[in-house]
């Protein structure tokens, strides 16, 4: 008899990002691969899967509604999905997200895709009792782990020790091949741009990119293309930053990109910039990379293992690296060039259905021989 399996989605909101957009790719990455699956979110429509059965979750449980839907997703978690596990009787309950069943009626696994709040417990302060003390107890009760890189593998076992290391399990997250490529139209600068896309949190290291940027606009004439928004303050403390550093007309800055503007932002950028503190992944490089722009990042965390030698890795910590390399792809069109041929190579290797491998695998390990 085929197994089955349900997926807890329900942290796939109103504009999927992080979180989001590995369970969906996850989601159709295994029914590609023939798995037999029942979905629960809130997102019916997001899930385009065939031959997939999709029952809703709350809608009050989406991330978007910040601390209230994470105690509803919480609550909803032990309660409403517990129900529906027991009565649908899956082989397995795979949660994509780290909120699983305590006790659960069937094997479990449990993703986690970084520990950021416990690297910056000023910045989550509300998260902390969850990180220190719910999740870890519900990796006790998950019989394998999913984490999506090997920075994340060494970073959870290092914080929570007693989780045996054979059940933690690495699956690289994929991207979408058919909108993330070389071909298709591009943004027509008036000057050469670099890009950044993603949110605005202190990990993301804006400030110091912004020094950096000043640095090398001093050298010569380029723009600053952001993407993102986040928290109050941490805005006004990239604006600060932006006026400071007299740059206010050299920033292009709008709080996100839709979804069919984003890969034409990255084929009409020279490079993009990614200098963060901490990355579970760093997704919007191998996007760059699929679509042939070049990329400087960080030495640290999870990022060399997703660029590889196809960019310019920095010190986090200092904007000189950062400006130098900026003034060096902007005006060496022979790296630019190198680092474009490399960049497409490198996201070559990645794509979901290595992802939905690697999921799959361990599924197998938790329902062993006898439950397949």
């Amino acid at each position: 008899m085929q197994r089955t399996i349900a997926i807890n989605a329900a942290i796939v909101g109103e504009r999927p990002t992080g979180l989001g957009v590995f369970a969906l790719g996850v989601i159709e990455a295994l029914a590609a691969l023939g798995e037999r699956l029942t979905v629960l979110t809130s997102r019916p429509d997001l899930v385009t899967a065939p031959n997939v059965d999709v029952q809703p979750a709350p809608v009050g449980v989406r991330p978007e509604r910040g601390a209230l839907g994470h105690v509803a997703r919480l609550l909803w978690v032990q309660s409403g999905l517990r129900a529906r596990v027991r009565a649908l009787r899956p082989s397995l309950l795979l949660n994509l997200m780290p909120e699983g069943v305590l006790w659960p009626a069937v094997p479990q696994i449990t993703t986690v895709l970084d520990l950021l709040p416990l690297h910056y417990p000023d910045e989550y302060p509300r998260q902390q009792y969850y990180f220190r003390h719910y999740v870890p107890a519900v990796l006790g009760h998950s019989s394998e782990i999913i984490v999506i890189s090997e920075s994340t593998r060494r970073d959870l076992l290092e914080r929570f020790p007693r989780v045996p290391h054979d059940r933690v399990h690495v699956a690289i997250p994929g991207y979408d091949a058919a909108r993330f490529s070389p071909d298709g139209p591009s943004t027509m600068p008036d000057e050469p741009y670099a890009l950044y896309v993603g949110n605005v949190m202190p990990h993301k290291n804006l400030p110091m990119l912004i020094a950096a940027f000043a640095a090398a606009r001093a050298r010569l004439p380029m723009r600053l293309v952001l993407r993102g928004s986040g928290r109050a303050p941490h805005v006004a403390a990239v604006r600060a930053a932006i006026e400071a550093h007299g740059l206010a007309g050299a920033v292009d800055w709008q709080p996100y990109a839709e979804a069919d503007t984003l890969p034409a932002l990255y084929r009409g950028a020279r490079v993009l910039l990614l200098p963060s503190l901490y990355e579970g992944f760093g997704l919007t490089a191998l996007e760059a990379m699929a679509c042939g722009t070049p990329v400087i990042t960080s030495n640290v965390s999870s990022l060399p293992e997703v660029v590889g030698d196809a960019a310019l890795l920095i010190d986090p910590h200092d904007p000189g690296t950062l400006a130098d390399a900026l003034t060096r792809i902007m005006t060496d069109d022979a790296l630019a060039k190198s680092l474009r041929a490399r960049g497409l190579a490198r996201a070559g290797l990645f794509s979901w259905e290595r992802t939905g491998r690697a999921v799959q695998g361990a599924i197998t390990r938790a329902l062993g021989p006898a439950r397949i």
